[in-house]
């Protein structure tokens, strides 16, 4: 009788300790998991003698711009795909792309007596981050694309962004990569425009 109190006690015990452990897997199983990657990021500076306003007013020239209070409508009004990308497409500047934000961070420094010409660009174009978006969804963690345009204390304006291709990169997507080389000569020739000088 011994015997089998102590069986029926051992018994009990591994399926306590078998609960016990299928809890843990399933605790595990519904926490988040965090990773971290590395990926190389080509950085480009365009410095020009030209100055700040002239280079900021060249860039916001060939933008168009992007307005999500219309779209918001025409998506609630369910208009046709092709009507919707008509009406993205009538946004675009002549660069191709349209402007989704700007922020003077000029003006805030202004807030601790420092008196600097800095101004930072959100731009693209849905219809090119759709493209990219359909091959993997994770690539729209980067657009719109960032551009900075700072007066820097050598007396020159300073175009910084990072190159498309190397950010979007990190997805290892022939499609994706495809398509952000040419957002690198769209932002390219943009940048070259607003800085050269002349005619």
């Amino acid at each position: 009788m011994e015997s089998t109190d102590r069986r029926r006690t051992a018994l009990v015990l591994a399926i306590l300790a078998l609960l016990g452990a299928s809890a843990a897997v399933t605790r595990a199983n519904s926490a988040s998991v965090r990773k971290t990657s590395i990926a190389s990021v080509t950085h480009v500076n365009v410095a020009t003698p030209k100055p700040f306003d002239g280079v900021t007013a060249e860039i916001e020239q060939q933008l168009g711009k992007y307005d999500s209070a219309a779209i918001a409508a025409a998506f609630a009004g369910k208009l046709a795909p092709e009507d919707m990308e008509a009406k993205i497409h009538a946004m675009e500047g002549s660069s191709g792309f349209m402007l989704f934000a700007v922020r003077d961070h000029g003006q805030l420094l202004s807030l601790k007596g420092r008196r600097v010409s800095a101004r930072q660009y959100e731009v693209g174009n849905p219809l090119i981050a759709l493209e990219m978006t359909q091959a993997d969804v994770r690539a729209g963690e980067y657009a719109p694309l960032r551009i900075y345009v700072y007066a820097g204390e050598d007396h020159l304006t300073h175009v910084d962004y990072d190159l498309p291709s190397t950010v979007f990169g990190r997805f290892h997507s022939a499609e994706v990569d495809r398509v952000a080389k040419g957002l690198d000569e769209k932002l390219g020739r943009l940048i070259t425009n607003a800085t050269k000088e002349g005619p």
